[in-house]
Parts: structure tokens; C-alpha cells; sequence
């Protein structure tokens, strides 16, 4: 098969102007189809510009010229798509936007390598597996940013991929890019013979939407209906939540709004009940959380931070038949030095972990916690410290609680007396799609997301987030309940409609019947297989084509 995409002679000048003319236009046509505007089809158009640009930029210095105009080409696409970051911090908002962008430049460099060492064959093949794997890391390791993965960018648009069920996100990102190749190579490549071309990319676009109609408008909702009732608060995060706030808003205070919203649509058959992240901000010993009475003498001697603690189970004892989970914060001391685990804090000589905690309320009269564990890179953990702890100061607040938190490795799943499983998702990690999985095979019937999206303010961050929720429902055809302090509380039903969304920076409260299906999905069995063969396969690709190079 031939792959020499060499351009028609004179067709378009190659120099530096149109060089980075196209770069740009790549940028801006990422931007352009993000969510959460309409402009969704432009993925599949994205990326020919820069594609073109790696293959006719000219000069000794090739090399670099190609790695700074794919770094233009995704910083215009951050910059564009992730500015509100600069609501929580400015200098952070440039950390991060200037960072991601060259993380992102990285496959496309070694796209570039591994064509010049092999051609355009492999080349094109390594491209689309480097993208896969620098994805598949970008969500697992410890600078973990994945809003901008690319099957991120259907979210506006459910009844299109209602196969992710099978593949998850990585099956959008691999359709965007195989489009793009295929459009490339045809629209770029000089031949005359184009037919076959033609038709398989007609088939590669429109088959996976037809298949998903096909789903979207036969899909019955699976399982016994569940009652939800879900509060949005909306109390300022900059001037009302937090107790250095101007106008705090006292802890008790808020929760008497709570209780008072969730009064409002609570009926004898709700089974669940969400308060957002963070709904109670005090400061809280995780035994003391668990025990199912507060002792006395706890209670004499920290008798204001308890009063709200108390006032959530007085609330729910007049409701024993309702599970109730909102945030907290919480923290656990290590008696010994040699017991505390490595993201633990020290006062003097006393070692603790503090957590970002979804606390459980259930309905037999037993208190649980779970830990944020996908901890946001700055404000909840310091990525790498010995390498970028220079950083501290300007990395990015996202809201929730800030400074090194602790986390834990398992998924818990909380479950009523009647056996539903309800999976706590605390803000930023209900972007992760595998990781949400495992609560699933760890028996989730329903995800319940708890969040504070305000720090955002009403910028296209909030909304994003609410959408990425949709994918998460439809990869494991579980129904979503979502209680944002600010932002926009909904339910999302098991197809990916999302259902009664809040207006934003509104106080509101939610009711409805959603349905508890227990099936599991090929995704929530397998996760994200496709990103981790496309990790193996690139390592494989990479290596041949540097024995290919030797030997020729």
C-alpha cells in the first residue's frame, strides 16, 4: 500500500506561514468541538492540518519547528477549553494549561521519529497508538489530567456512542483518529483511485452512529425502581462555605439548609439522599465518624464542631428508612511514626492522614466512609514531590478540600438493608471511566456524584463535568444521581439522558425514580482494554521500528 501523502505540487506554499496557519487551525477546530457547544463533528477533522504540517515542514531544524506548532496547535486547544482553571488560581491556570500542552505533544513526537525510522506506514499506525497510550497514562499516573481525552468530546452527543458500553472512551478517541488518518490519507495522498478509500470512510463514520441510534431508541432501562432525592445548597465557596470565608455561612447554619431542602421532596420511599462534597466542613476523627453513638466525652469536649455531626443524626433517625451520604472532612492519627502511610502530615509528633470523605448514613444504623482517591495534581496532592516541589504555590485549586491528602486503594461501595449499592464519586473522579468501573464490579447499582463546582463560576467547566457524568452511564448502564453545593445537580438515566438538571448557581432540590440494574457491561468488566493493548502495542511498534532502522 502506498503511503506517500505528498501534497500536489503548488497546491498549497509550504512555508512558515502556512505552517502555523495550519497548526492554529488545528487548535481552534479542537476548541471549536468541544463540548459544550454543537461543533462535536469537527473531531473528525481536527487533527488533517496538523497531520499535514508534520509531513511538509521544512528546514534543517524540522524537528523542533514540528514540536513547537503542535505545542501551539494544543495549547490553543487547552487554553481554549480549560481556562475557567484561572477562577480557582491564575498563576496555577498557567501551570497547568502550558504543561498539558506539551504532555500532549510528546505521541505526536514519537510519531514523528518512528515514521522517519520506519515510513509512512508504520508512522501512521504509531501515531494512532501513541495517542492511545499517552491517554492510557495520562489518566494513571500521578499528574493525571484527563478532561481533554478525546472520546471525551461526544459528551454533548449520547445517542451516538451508546457503544461505549463496550469500549468505553478510548472507543471515541480511536474513531476520531482513524477518521482523521483515513480523510488524510485521502484527501492528501494524489491518487486517482480513491473509490474503495471513499467508501470505507463513509462506513467508518456513519456505521458506529447508526449502530448507536439503533441502540439509543431500543435500550430498556434494567432493574427495580430506586428513590432519589438529591439538594443543591449553593453556598458560595468564595465568600460563605468555608470558615475564613467573608461572609460564613456557621457550619450548623448549613446544615439546617440541608435538612430543610431535603424535607422539601423527601418522601416514606426515598431511599437515598445527597448532599454534596464538602457539605460539612468540619474537621473530623474517622473512628468517631464510625462509632454509632457519639461519646460523651466527645462530646464535651469538642461540643461546637460536634453540633452539626449531631444534627445530621438526629435528622436521620426520624428518617430510618433513608441511606444519606454527603462530604466531609476527616482525618485518621497513627499512633506510631512507623504505622503512618507516606501521604501523612506531621504537628509536632503526631502523624494523621486528612481525606476529602464521602460519608454513609445507612439505613441499618451503620456509618461508613470512603476517600477521594483520584486526588486532584496541586491542591490534593503534590505529584512527584521530589521533582516539582518547587511548585507548590502555583498549582491549581479545583475546589473541595486543599493540602496533601491521604486516599485508599479499594472501591467501596455503600449498600442499604435491601442490598443496593450506591458508588460515591467525589468531584473530579467520576472523569475517570475504568476507575469507576471497579465500583461497578464491586456491586454498584447507581453512582452517586458529590461535588463542588462553583470554584468554576459559570464557565463551561461545570458543564463539562456534568456531561462527562453522561459517559460514565452509559459505559456501565448505570443511572447517575448528582448533588452539586454549586453548579448543576441532575439525574442521568442509564441510555445517557440527563434528567431535571439544575440552573446553575441556583438553590434547588431533585426527586426521582431511577432503576437499579445489576448486569454488567463488557466496559465495567474489562475497563479500559483498548487503552492498555494500545500501551503494549506502541512499546512493540517503537522497538521494531528502531530494528528496522538498524538493519537498513
Amino acid at each position: 500500500m502506498n503511503w506517500s501523502l505528498s501534497l500536489p505540487e503548488n497546491s498549497i506554499p509550504v512555508n512558515s506561514y502556512t505552517m502555523w496557519g495550519a497548526a492554529t487551525l488545528s487548535g481552534l477546530l479542537l476548541w471549536l468541538a468541544w463540548p459544550v457547544g454543537p461543533g462535536a463533528p469537527l473531531l473528525f477533522v481536527a487533527w488533517l492540518p496538523l497531520l499535514w504540517v508534520e509531513q511538509n515542514v521544512p528546514g534543517k531544524r524540522a524537528g523542533l519547528r514540528f514540536f513547537l506548532m503542535a505545542w501551539w496547535a494544543c495549547l490553543i486547544w487547552n487554553l481554549g477549553t480549560t481556562w475557567w482553571i484561572y477562577y480557582s488560581t491564575a498563576a496555577g491556570s498557567v501551570v497547568a494549561i502550558l504543561a498539558n500542552a506539551f504532555l500532549m505533544t510528546i505521541p505526536w513526537m514519537l510519531f514523528r521519529i518512528t515514521r522517519k525510522m520506519a515510513g509512512d506506514a508504520w508512522g501512521y499506525l504509531s501515531w494512532v497508538l501513541y495517542w492511545c497510550s499517552f491517554e492510557q497514562i495520562h489518566l494513571n499516573w500521578e499528574i493525571s489530567w484527563p478532561w481533554l481525552t478525546l472520546g471525551n468530546g461526544f459528551a454533548m452527543f449520547p445517542e451516538w456512542i451508546q457503544w461505549y458500553e463496550y469500549t468505553g472512551v478510548f472507543g471515541g478517541t480511536l474513531w476520531i483518529l482513524l477518521v482523521n488518518l483515513g480523510l488524510f490519507r485521502l484527501l492528501l495522498s494524489g491518487e486517482k483511485t480513491t473509490i474503495k478509500l471513499t467508501a470505507g470512510l463513509i462506513a467508518g463514520l456513519s456505521l458506529p452512529i447508526i449502530i448507536s441510534y439503533m441502540i439509543f431508541f431500543t435500550y430498556q432501562e434494567q432493574g427495580p425502581e430506586v428513590e432519589f432525592v438529591v439538594i443543591q445548597p449553593n453556598v458560595d465557596p468564595f465568600t460563605e462555605k468555608f470558615i475564613n470565608s467573608e461572609n460564613f455561612i456557621g457550619f450548623e447554619q448549613q446544615v439546617d439548609r440541608f435538612i430543610q431542602l431535603s424535607e422539601q421532596k423527601l418522601t416514606d420511599d426515598t431511599s437515598f439522599l445527597l448532599w454534596p462534597e464538602s457539605a460539612i466542613d468540619g474537621f473530623f476523627e474517622e473512628s468517631l465518624l464510625k462509632a454509632k453513638e457519639i461519646p460523651l466525652n466527645a462530646r464535651v469536649l469538642q461540643p461546637d464542631k460536634l453540633k452539626s455531626l449531631i444534627k445530621i443524626r438526629e435528622f436521620k433517625r426520624n428518617r430510618p428508612k433513608l441511606s444519606l451520604l454527603t462530604g466531609l472532612t476527616s482525618y485518621q492519627i497513627y499512633k506510631e511514626a512507623s504505622l503512618a502511610s507516606p501521604t501523612s502530615r506531621r504537628d509536632g509528633e503526631v502523624y494523621y492522614d486528612q481525606y476529602n470523605t464521602a460519608y454513609f448514613a445507612g439505613d441499618d444504623g451503620t456509618f461508613q466512609t470512603y476517600h477521594k482517591s483520584r486526588l486532584v495534581p496541586g491542591p490534593e496532592t503534590m505529584p512527584y514531590p521530589k521533582v516539582f516541589g518547587f511548585l507548590s504555590d502555583l498549582l491549581v485549586d479545583f475546589g473541595g478540600t486543599s493540602g496533601q491528602m491521604g486516599k485508599q486503594t479499594e472501591r467501596t461501595v455503600f449498600f442499604n438493608s435491601k442490598g443496593v449499592g450506591l458508588a460515591p464519586s467525589i468531584c473530579y473522579e467520576s472523569i475517570y471511566g475504568d476507575f469507576m468501573a471497579k465500583y461497578v464490579r464491586n456491586g454498584a447499582h447507581f453512582i452517586g456524584v458529590i461535588t463542588n463546582d462553583g470554584w468554576w463560576r459559570d464557565s463551561p467547566g461545570h458543564k463539562h463535568h456534568l456531561h462527562y457524568a453522561v459517559l460514565r452511564a452509559i459505559e456501565n448502564r448505570r443511572s447517575v444521581a448528582r448533588s452539586a453545593n454549586t453548579g448543576i445537580s441532575a439525574f442521568i438515566n442509564q441510555r445517557g439522558d440527563i434528567l431535571q438538571p439544575t440552573k446553575f448557581w441556583d438553590q434547588d432540590v431533585l426527586k426521582s425514580t431511577l432503576k437499579a440494574n445489576d448486569e454488567l457491561t463488557f466496559y465495567s468488566k474489562h475497563g479500559d482494554y483498548i487503552g492498555r493493548t494500545a500501551v503494549w502495542l506502541s512499546i512493540l511498534v517503537f522497538l521494531a521500528a528502531w530494528v528496522k532502522k538498524r538493519i537498513t
